[in-house]
């Protein structure tokens, strides 16, 4: 389980950070199998250290027996004979700021028992799938389509209006929400000023402002103005 994030919505099956692995092993005292689970840890210089803990995931535990792979020991008392259990992560996200959106990342992983004798079991979850930081989600919401945390788009209806302007007129733009303006002069000079300045735009030329960036919320045109023997055509929309 090396390499690989969380990413997608929903339910996924990801793999931990690379310094870090879990298995489900089994320990046979005289007949009596308890299942514990391993964690290997390999630190920059190489070093692999070996922790182990019951099924929760933080309780110490302490091999009484023989220790091997669930299924590969037999149990000789009555009852099923434990089975290999897998280890199985699932990526979520948590709105800890209560705004509807998942602002924090973790994971959860699961022993999943592929023969169905046992239910599955939480065994932890982390934040980022980091073993080294346990978390508790607030209020998990689904995951972004992409695995990145974003706000969510909201329906807007877009609205669209132009004029044909007369010499030494002023167009009536809205008055907030503007996405786009698009201005052709027919004759003379326009005006159009921003909060970047005025902009002449010569008979025969057409000069078009929208909304390129995320974070812009509307335009900055302030007005467009055609000169004394000037003619244009204006065009917007705005939500």
């Amino acid at each position: 389980m090396a390499g690989k994030s969380c990413g997608g919505g929903g339910t996924v099956s990801v793999t931990m950070p690379a310094d870090n692995e879990l298995v489900i092993l089994c320990d046979d005292n005289a007949g009596a199998v308890t299942q514990f689970l391993r964690r290997y840890s390999v630190d920059a210089a190489g070093t692999v250290t070996a922790t182990d803990t019951e099924l929760d995931g933080t309780t110490a535990y302490t091999a009484a027996g023989t220790v091997g792979v669930c299924g590969d020991i037999t149990d000789e008392s009555p009852g099923p004979v434990p089975s290999g259990k897998q280890i199985l992560e699932r990526c979520g996200c948590d709105d800890a700021d209560g705004d509807g959106v998942g602002d924090v990342q973790y994971t959860e992983i699961w022993a999943v028992d592929p023969d169905g004798v046992d239910a599955p079991t939480l065994l932890g979850t982390y934040q980022d799938g980091d073993l080294t930081q346990p978390y508790t989600p607030v209020a998990p919401v689904d995951c972004t389509t992409d695995g990145d945390v974003s706000t969510p788009t909201t329906p807007v209806t877009v609205h669209s209006g132009g004029a044909n302007l007369a010499p030494s007129t002023a167009a009536a733009l809205p008055a907030s929400g503007l996405q786009s303006v698009t201005v052709t002069t027919l004759t003379g000079n326009t005006v159009v000023v921003t909060d970047s300045g005025p902009v002449t735009i010569p008979a025969g030329a057409t000069l078009t402002w929208s909304v390129t960036r995320d974070q812009d919320q509307a335009l900055t045109v302030t007005s467009v103005t055609t000169g004394p023997v000037a003619t244009a055509l204006v065009a917007w929309t705005n939500v």
